[in-house]
């Protein structure tokens, strides 16, 4: 396994990320990965929370003879422009910048890029997949095909279950900082927010935030890209994963009419862990220091090299 540190242009942006190879196999398959919600770097983390789920399975599959490439979003550790004024059509275009860049390379076989994307990477993978036609497949992971409204509900009805267990001093201070009292007309109270401003950033629980952002992720619909769909899709959700059900999951193959494998792994939470217990965002804590779950990245390795 060899390591690249690699620079390439999104609409005059330059995004920053690390094109991990395996030895002596080119050209080969490429897996281009898209992250999830949050100001994320390459591998995956967010300040404060290392889970490493793009840099543990580049690494697995380097092993299995297979490349790819992972970046900073923009704004976000080495990469330029800026995080907080970006919206979901920013990181469409970032990742259709990242699959060029890939095709680019010559130890890579263009005809063999796949889309891999978790959580919002996922839920951005089918649009993605239109504007790139030309890719092998997409790799959805922990994806959810709800509304925003539907998947703020049911995640504050979580948060306000973890912050009734919290005691003494600190539960009263998180209860007051972070309980949402009626989720529905909290997230309907935020919508008009929203779209009322002419502002690029606003005020949401304490952090200042993109309003485009917000507004493009109230008004996207997943459902619509799966539809238009035609690459393969490789869709694997995890029995214990409250943030997107494993529903969610199970109910692409009947929207896309494309070719979709789908995989439920039994006990594995949102961060690709095993969970024994009722998943909760406590859970989240220590979720850098338990290692991946293997089947997931049997399941993905795999499937790319039965496609190529």
């Amino acid at each position: 396994m060899r390591t690249e540190e690699v620079v390439f242009s999104s609409a005059g942006t330059s995004l920053a990320g690390t094109l991990t190879l395996p030895a002596n196999q080119s050209p080969c398959s490429c897996v281009v990965m898209v992250h999830g919600s949050g100001p994320q770097d390459r591998d995956g983390n967010i300040s404060g929370f290392n889970v490493r789920i793009f840099k543990l399975l580049a690494e697995y599959f380097a092993q299995k003879g297979i490349a790819a490439l992972r970046y900073d979003k923009r704004g976000c550790a080495q990469s330029g422009g800026s995080f907080i004024n970006s919206g979901l059509s920013e990181m469409v275009n970032d990742a259709c910048s990242a699959i060029d860049y890939a095709g680019e390379r010559i130890e890579v076989d263009k005809r063999c890029i796949y889309v891999l994307g978790h959580s919002e990477g996922a839920v951005l993978a089918p649009e993605i997949g239109l504007k790139r036609p030309n890719l092998a497949g997409l790799i959805m992971l922990c994806a959810s095909i709800r509304s925003f409204e539907e998947d703020f509900i049911k995640n504050s009805e979580v948060l306000n279950q973890d912050l009734a267990k919290v005691t003494g001093i600190k539960g009263i201070l998180a209860r007051w900082l972070f309980h949402t009292k009626d989720p529905a007309k909290s997230v309907a109270d935020l919508r008009r927010k929203v779209e009322k401003t002419n502002s690029k950033r606003m005020w949401i629980s304490f952090s200042r935030v993109s309003t485009k952002f917000y507004r493009e992720t109230f008004n996207y619909d997943i459902k619509t890209y799966l539809r238009e769909n035609k690459l393969p899709i490789l869709a694997i959700g995890g029995s214990k994963d409250f943030q997107c059900h494993p529903d969610d999951t199970r109910q692409i193959p009947s929207i896309s009419q494309s070719e979709t494998t789908v995989h439920i792994i039994e006990n594995m939470d949102h961060m690709l862990r095993t969970q024994e217990e009722n998943p909760t965002l406590l859970s989240y804590k220590n979720a850098g220091e338990k290692p991946m779950m293997q089947e997931v990245k049997e399941l993905i390795s795999n499937w790319v090299r039965s496609k190529t």
